[in-house]
């Protein structure tokens, strides 16, 4: 019986597979800044972050492309991503 383990093993080997399929994520999916009071801003995107910085809500955060932020999670935040020249790049909530 122990003689066929090797056997039985090597055969596994061969045995044809299937790849897991990959589910597509969008990052292009629309952002919903009403929980965040960024709906204002939402055509901000390509401007100068300077030209709303003084508008911005109470609980947000500016952050680039270098910036440390934490990882805790609040709906009621905006964070709104700049470029290296301070560019808004992307507007999320959370």
């Amino acid at each position: 019986m122990h003689r066929f383990i090797p056997a039985l093993v090597l055969l596994a080997a061969c045995a044809e597979t299937t790849a897991p399929v990959d589910t597509p994520t969008s990052t292009d999916a629309p952002v919903d800044l009403a929980f965040c009071q960024g709906e204002a801003f939402a055509d901000s995107i390509g401007q100068p972050v300077s030209t709303i910085q003084a508008q911005l809500p109470e609980r947000s955060r500016v952050l680039g492309p270098d910036d440390i932020a934490t990882q805790d999670y609040r709906i009621d935040r905006l964070n709104v991503y700049v470029t290296g020249s301070g560019n808004i790049q992307r507007l999320t909530c959370g």
